[in-house]
């Protein structure tokens, strides 16, 4: 028989392995095999990167399987962890966060009571805090005069009504009272939302907050 080069029996050599040639060429290969030690060492090196015994098969799909659980339970405790963040930050928005109520005359009033106390009473629906500040001394058009500053606060879940008037009707007839610190030494109430923090820590001041508030009441 002639002999089969090397080369063409390590072409055939992958599907030799595989079972999948004709019994002519098996024939061919078994024969050359048994003279050729190369190819021989090219076979055996082709078989043991190709063959995984069965025990050995069933070992890594339950590695697989074991690694992909494992995937699957992380995946999932994120997901949750990262719904519960989602969520808590929702609520607290709509519970917490609180923003100003825009002043109107109709919204806000402040009254002097029989005791010469001075009170804020609001008319909305309801409000989330509201803010005021003892009265101070400043400057206005060249007078000293103490003065209060007052806002009220809503957030999503608790907000007052934006219309006032319903069918012709006050929704809060009597209205929220409160009553203004050492309102007796007040000479002026103005409606402002204000940061004493910043105010404190010399990033506004009284006067530039003064400028952008509403005068609601005067002595």
């Amino acid at each position: 028989m002639k002999e089969i080069k090397c080369t063409i029996i390590q072409d055939v050599l992958p599907l030799y392995v595989d079972g999948v040639v004709s019994e002519d060429t098996k024939e061919m290969v078994d024969e050359h095999l048994q003279h050729c030690e190369t190819c021989q060492k090219e076979y055996d090196s082709m078989k043991r990167e190709l063959y995984i015994p069965a025990e050995n098969k069933v070992s890594l799909f339950k590695k697989i399987s074991k690694k992909w659980r494992k995937k699957k339970i992380l995946i999932s405790i994120a997901s949750a962890v990262a719904t519960a963040i989602v969520l808590f930050g929702v609520f607290a928005y709509v519970f917490y966060y609180e923003t100003v109520i825009p002043y109107s005359e109709n919204l806000v009033k402040i009254e002097k009571q029989n005791d010469h106390q001075l009170a804020s009473r609001y008319y909305g629906e309801s409000y989330a805090s509201v803010n005021v500040t003892h009265p101070m001394k400043m400057e206005i058009e060249g007078e000293n005069k103490n003065v209060s500053f007052i806002y009220y606060t809503k957030t999503i879940a608790d907000s007052p009504s934006r219309e006032l008037i319903k069918n012709g009707e006050d929704p809060n007839k009597e209205g929220y009272v409160f009553e203004l610190p050492e309102s007796k030494k007040v000479d002026a109430v103005y409606y402002v939302d204000f940061d004493a923090e910043k105010v404190t820590a010399g990033k506004e001041t009284w006067d530039s907050i003064l400028e952008r508030a509403v005068l609601i009441w005067e002595k």
